[in-house]
């Protein structure tokens, strides 16, 4: 195992030298935006032709795909729209740059989800994820979503709290090859996630590289999960040591924010990972809203054809839609289920809706 030369291999304090991270939109940009709105209200969405807006989320993805891997874009006036008008406009600046891909909350069992399976509104509904179906105000260690890309657009900020954290992962494993390589490596073999197929549960690389790329997949939850189910593999004490390192050596080499409306912050998963902390539930100007959007980049990297990559992803083909909720289902990942799922898959998503609102005990 080497160290990569990589631009994605950055520390919080490296980050301020990408082009776009803090990057204003232009007055011709927001007009751009302005101009959109009004024709979404008599035309479909992809009659909307973008200008110098396109060409900035061109240079974006690049960043995204062979730069930081991570970009904050500022200056989107959501004050002077509605919330549905902003999900409207978000999600066709979004396919500036690829295809959303339909999110976790997709309302296959949850009653109180939006019905749109491409935008999430983050927002905390209870104090706690125990309470069925309900969004939490709860904090997030380190860890990505199952996409390429996880979009943010910041439409309220809580008065305190809510702040959001970043790490390169590269930097993380690199940081660990250096004092923990033995460790380091056991990180490359497959681990156990708790997923939505058959017995709930899968195993997967946390971290690879192919074709000279690093990428990784991991959610804290989601592992520990897996270690409640009768029959998945166990964990290994080097990977147990690996995970708690990860999150160590992300909040010493990565970088703390505080969104503000009008932020539209975006990170590759594959070299990003992301947490948030817990913020009080308000409700009025201090009802923290965030919109989320998973997208497959026109420009995204090839993942190994592999057995496991292709359970976690459904496609593993470089530009292919892919990941989000039900990947290998077969309505494409970009497109809206409508018809009744199998007995089968209804099945097996109960079980895992089940033990991600509520634990895996409640799983019967």
């Amino acid at each position: 195992m080497n160290l990569l030369n990589v631009k994605a291999a950055w520390k919080g304090e490296e980050l301020i030298n990408s082009p776009y991270w803090n990057y204003r939109l232009t007055p011709e940009e927001l007009a751009e935006i302005e101009a959109s709105i009004h024709t979404l209200k008599g035309s479909d969405p992809q009659t909307i032709q973008f200008k110098q807006l396109r060409k900035t989320l061109e240079a974006v993805s690049e960043e995204l795909e062979n730069g930081k891997g991570v970009v904050l874009l500022k200056g989107i006036p959501v004050e002077q729209y509605s919330e549905e008008e902003l999900a409207e406009i978000y999600l066709t600046l979004c396919r500036q740059m690829g295809k959303p891909v339909r999110e976790s909350n997709s309302n296959f069992d949850s009653p109180c989800r939006e019905t749109k399976q491409f935008i999430t509104y983050i927002r905390a509904e209870a104090p706690d994820s125990s309470q069925k179906d309900k969004q939490s105000n709860d904090a997030f260690k380190f860890h990505t979503d199952r996409c390429d890309v996880n979009s943010l657009l910041c439409v309220r900020q809580a008065r305190e709290g809510g702040e959001n954290r970043l790490a390169s992962a590269i930097t993380i494993y690199h940081e660990m090859l250096q004092s923990h390589p033995e460790i380091a490596e056991d990180l490359f073999k497959e681990i156990p996630f708790f997923f939505e197929a058959e017995n709930n549960w899968i195993t997967y690389p946390l971290w690879c590289i192919h074709n000279g790329k690093f990428t990784t997949q991991y959610s804290s939850a989601y592992v520990r999960l897996s270690q409640l189910i009768a029959g998945a593999p166990r964990l290994t004490e080097k990977q147990k040591q690996g995970l708690d390192l990860l999150e160590e050596i992300g909040l010493k080499v990565g970088i703390m924010l505080r969104l503000e409306p009008g932020d539209w912050l975006i990170a590759n998963n594959h070299v990003i990972y992301h947490a948030r902390s817990s913020w009080p539930i308000e409700s009025g100007v201090y009802d923290r809203l965030l919109l989320r959007a998973w997208l497959s980049p026109f420009n995204s990297r090839e993942l190994p054809d592999k057995p496991a990559f292709r359970a976690m992803w459904g496609a593993v083909e470089a530009g292919k839609p892919r990941g989000g909720f039900l990947p290998n289902h077969p309505t494409p990942p970009n497109q809206t289920i409508k018809e009744p799922l199998s007995e089968t898959e209804s099945y097996w998503l109960a079980q895992y809706m089940k033990g991600r609102w509520r634990g895996v005990d409640q799983i019967k």
